[in-house]
């Protein structure tokens, strides 16, 4: 295998006329920017919990506003439950004789536990739809005793902090992994990717070539994003995650431009993939729900520790079985990987020219 050859596809691939090269580059900034504006329209209605014991009064007022998503639990034991697995934003705790006192003009306490993952905002919206409710119920000036209790850590969240596991599988999917699918159909297209064995170029160099510029912009754009959105804290860490990430894209990239034998078939093999691959962003943004199946796809392993070093400082003690699962994916996908470049040099010998 030859460093020379391999420099000299790299530099062809890195022109900076290529549209997928531009397109990398600019893409998760323009991502950024888009999600910014989008969540600053469609604001997430926070989740309350309500507890009240045999009364409904509370729960019918609350549940007639359009500003939360209302639960209602059975047992003050349940609804605490559901705070601390992350259900719900908040939980409110009435006695038994709260609509009586309400009614009555007497002081009520109300027993409020918070998720401490939950956003300002929402705990705000939360706590004023359960004021409304009980000035609904009241003939006068309500008198409540909030009591607060924090559950879980505590850590609100900016929209762009909760999809910053999005940020970071698109930052994937458009430098290590579209890239060097890209790379390897534009050359069928083109017709330079033939003959291997008259030529000099071999189709391990090729991959390695192609994958390397991959890898590249996707650890660049990567580091950079963060550095501008979260900040970087432990370095060392989330560069072996975005390392092993990005090498993990080109793997894919790399065979699904193997496999595809032009643009149509490409965009229609990664329109398909593209949903699987994103799909683990929303277990980490959402962790109340099941996150065995998150835990399924490749790209948890990726997301999921680079959301909770950059957002909760969580380090090797916490990550590091997440890392070697990683190492896992990649070595499995290289192996698939392999062997669709065996198939593919003993069926069609291909090569592509390079100036020397």
């Amino acid at each position: 295998m030859s460093m020379r050859r391999i420099l000299a596809i790299m530099k062809k691939c890195m022109n900076p006329r290529n549209p997928y090269i531009l397109f990398a580059l600019l893409g998760p900034f323009l991502y950024a920017a888009l999600f910014q504006f989008v969540l600053g329209i469609f604001d997430v209605k926070p989740r309350l919990a309500i507890y009240e014991g045999d009364g409904q009064a509370i729960v019918e007022e609350i549940g007639e506003t359009e500003a939360v998503e209302l639960v209602v639990a059975d047992a003050r034991d349940d609804l605490i439950k559901m705070v601390e697995d992350k259900k719900v934003d908040i939980g409110a705790v009435f006695s038994e004789d709260a609509e009586e006192r309400l009614q009555d003009g007497e002081r009520v306490a109300v027993d409020i536990y918070i998720n401490g993952e939950s956003l300002a905002k929402s705990r705000a919206i939360a706590l004023a739809a359960i004021t409304d409710a009980v000035r609904g119920i009241s003939p006068g000036a309500p008198q409540i005793e909030f009591s607060q209790v924090k559950l879980g850590e505590e850590k609100a969240l900016s929209l762009m902090e909760m999809f910053l596991p999005f940020f970071i599988i698109i930052i994937i999917l458009l430098g290590s992994y579209l890239l060097p699918a890209s790379f390897i159909v534009g050359e069928k297209e083109k017709r330079t990717l033939a003959a291997l064995l008259v030529t000099p170029v071999t189709l391990a160099e090729i991959l390695v070539a192609f994958g390397m510029v991959g890898i590249i912009v996707s650890l660049f754009m990567g580091m950079i994003l963060l550095l501008l959105t979260v900040g970087i804290t432990q370095p060392l860490l989330l560069l072996i995650v975005f390392v092993l990430g990005s090498v993990l894209g080109a793997e894919w990239g790399l065979t699904l431009g193997m496999i595809s034998k032009d643009q149509t078939t490409l965009f229609a093999y990664i329109k398909g993939l593209n949903i699987l691959i994103i799909a683990p962003a929303l277990f980490v943004i959402f962790p109340s729900w099941p996150q065995w199946i998150a835990r399924i796809f490749p790209t948890y392993y990726i997301a999921n520790p680079v959301f909770r070093v950059s957002i909760y400082g969580e380090s090797w003690s916490e990550l590091g079985w997440q890392v070697a699962a990683l190492v896992g994916f990649v070595l499995l996908f290289l192996v698939l990987l392999l062997t669709f470049a065996v198939r593919s040099k003993r069926s069609a010998g291909v090569g592509i020219a390079v100036s020397s």
